[in-house]
C-alpha cells in the first residue's frame, strides 16, 4: 500500500525462491522484500516480473468492480493488531472476512459467534441502557465460553485450535436502526462518535468477562507470549501498527473508560484468545427485527422474497418519524413512486432526509469512518460491507487507500450502483396507470391477499 501511495514499482516473485515471505507481515516482510528485490536487479533471482504497485492494485480494483471479488484484506494490519499471533500468522479471514485467526498444520481456524443486538438496549427515551449492555457483553461472553466446551466437530485440527484458544468473536448489529432512533446521519459525528463508545463499552466488558473466567477456570493453553499476557489491550495495537509501518493510523484516539486499569487484570490471565468480530448478521438481524451489523439501510422499501410469497417491507423508523410530523399519509404514495427515496419528495424536512439517506446515497468515506472507529476496539475484524455510486476506478483505488491509512483490517462485498434501474409497479401505485391510463399489473412486493392496501 505504501508503495501505490509512492506510485512505485511492485514485484512478482516466483513462489518457490520466496518461502519465507508468507510467514512475514509488517516491517519483517518489508526487510525481506527489499533483499530479494535487491537479488532480483543482481540477476540471482531464477523468475520475477516488476510492474508498477498502483497498476496493479487497479487491476484487483477493476476484477472486486466486475466480480464482488476479491475481498480486500491487509495482512499487516491484521497481524500487527493481533493479540493472538503468538502461534503463527494469520494468512486469511472467513468468508465474511471478520474471523482472523492463525492456522497451521496441526490446526484450522474455529470462533464461536454471536452478536448484540444494540436496539434492545436503546430505552424508549432515547437514552442507553449502558448496566444492560454491560451484562449483556458479559453473559454472551460466558456463553460461546460454554460453547467451546460443548462444540463437537469430526475435524482434529479444529477440535485442536478450539480447546488451544478458545477464540470468540463478539459482535452487534443494528447501528443504523438506533442512530435512525436518534435521529442521527449514518455521515455524521454523532454516528461516528456513538460506534465508537458503543464498540468500547462492549469491547472493555467483554475482555474484563474473559479475564474473570481465566481467573476461575485458567488461561487458554496457547496464553503465554501473547499481547494480552504483555498487557497489551486492543487500542493499544493502534500505534503498533503506526510504528511499524511508520504511516500515521488516521483514526480518532478518543477513550472513555479506564483501559490503565484492565492491563494488570488482563496481564494475569485470559480465558479466551479473541473476544470481538463485528459479523454481517444478515439473517439474524432480519430474524431480531433490526438492521445487519454495521451496514447502512440498502432502500427504504424493498420486497422480500420467501416461500410464502414476496411482500412489501417499509422501515418502520421512517413511517414513525413521518407519523410524529403529520406527514405519513401525505407523502406515502409519493415514497412508493421513488421506491422509497425520500431525497426527491419536497414535503420532507432536511433533517429526515439526512437520516433517512440509503446506501448508495451516503460518502463511502462514512462507511470507512464508522468502521476504523469500531476497529480500534475489536481484537479480530469488522465484516464491512462498501457501496459505490462511482465506477471511477482512480476513485476506488482513494477510497480503498482511505480504508488502509485507517487501520481496517478487512473489507467485505463491494456492491456497485446499478447503471439503470427497472420500471417498478405496486397495487396502490402505479405510474403506467397514471401517467397514460394502462392497465394495471400484479404488484411488485406484495401477496395478493394484500391488493388494494398499503
Amino acid at each position: 500500500m505504501k508503495r501505490v501511495e509512492k506510485d512505485q514499482d511492485w514485484y512478482l516473485f516466483d513462489p518457490a525462491e520466496v518461502e519465507d515471505l508468507p510467514e512475514l507481515y509488517g516491517a519483517d516482510f518489508s526487510k525481506a522484500y527489499k533483499e530479494y528485490i535487491k537479488k532480483a536487479e543482481a540477476g540471482q533471482m531464477r523468475d520475477f516480473k516488476k510492474i508498477k504497485a498502483r497498476e496493479q492494485f487497479r487491476q484487483i480494483l477493476i476484477t472486486l468492480q466486475a466480480t464482488s471479488h476479491p475481498w480486500l484484506t491487509w495482512k499487516d494490519t491484521i497481524n500487527v493488531r493481533a493479540l493472538n499471533n503468538n502461534t503463527s500468522t494469520i494468512h486469511l479471514s472467513n468468508l465474511c472476512t471478520e474471523i482472523t485467526l492463525p492456522q497451521d498444520k496441526d490446526n484450522t481456524a474455529v470462533c464461536n459467534l454471536v452478536s448484540i443486538n444494540l436496539s434492545a438496549h436503546l430505552k424508549e427515551d432515547k437514552t442507553w441502557d449502558w448496566d444492560r449492555l454491560a451484562e449483556s457483553s458479559r453473559s454472551a461472553i460466558r456463553q460461546l465460553d460454554n460453547l467451546v466446551d460443548i462444540t463437537n466437530t469430526p475435524i482434529p485440527e479444529a477440535m485442536n485450535s478450539n480447546k488451544q484458544n478458545r477464540a470468540l468473536g463478539l459482535g452487534f448489529m443494528g447501528f443504523t436502526d438506533v442512530i435512525e432512533k436518534l435521529g442521527y446521519s449514518y455521515e455524521s459525528e454523532e454516528a461516528y462518535d456513538l460506534v465508537d463508545q458503543l464498540a468500547e463499552y462492549i469491547s472493555y466488558y467483554a475482555i474484563d468477562e474473559s479475564a474473570n473466567l481465566a481467573k476461575k477456570y485458567g488461561a487458554y493453553p496457547t496464553f503465554k507470549g501473547s499481547g494480552w499476557s504483555k498487557g497489551i489491550l486492543p487500542i493499544d495495537t493502534v500505534d503498533e501498527l503506526a510504528t511499524d509501518r511508520k504511516v500515521k493510523v488516521e483514526v480518532n484516539r478518543k477513550q472513555r473508560l479506564d483501559w490503565d486499569a484492565l492491563r494488570p487484570k488482563v496481564k494475569k490471565g485470559m480465558r479466551n484468545a479473541t473476544l470481538m468480530a463485528v459479523a454481517p448478521t444478515a439473517n439474524i438481524a432480519h430474524i431480531a427485527g433490526t438492521t445487519p451489523g454495521l451496514d447502512p439501510q440498502f432502500a427504504q422499501i424493498f420486497s422480500r422474497a420467501t416461500l410464502n410469497g414476496k411482500f412489501l417491507e417499509v422501515n418502520t423508523n421512517l413511517v414513525r418519524d413521518l407519523r410524529e410530523l403529520g406527514l405519513w399519509e401525505q407523502v406515502k404514495d409519493d415514497i412508493l413512486r421513488t421506491q422509497g427515496d425520500v431525497q426527491t419528495i419536497d414535503a420532507i424536512p432536511q433533517h429526515i432526509k439526512d437520516t433517512y439517506k440509503t446506501s448508495f446515497q451516503l460518502s463511502p468515506y462514512a462507511f470507512i469512518e464508522v468502521a476504523a472507529r469500531a476497529q480500534k476496539w475489536v481484537d479480530q475484524a469488522i465484516s464491512r460491507n462498501m457501496y459505490l455510486e462511482t465506477r471511477n476506478i482512480d476513485d476506488m483505488v482513494d477510497i480503498y487507500s482511505a480504508a488502509w491509512r485507517r487501520g481496517l483490517k478487512t473489507t467485505y462485498y463491494l456492491h456497485m450502483k446499478p447503471r439503470h434501474t427497472a420500471e417498478q409497479s405496486t397495487v396502490k401505485v402505479n405510474k403506467a396507470e397514471t401517467t397514460q391510463g394502462g392497465p394495471r399489473r400484479s404488484g411488485f412486493g406484495f401477496a395478493k391477499k394484500q391488493e388494494g392496501s398499503v
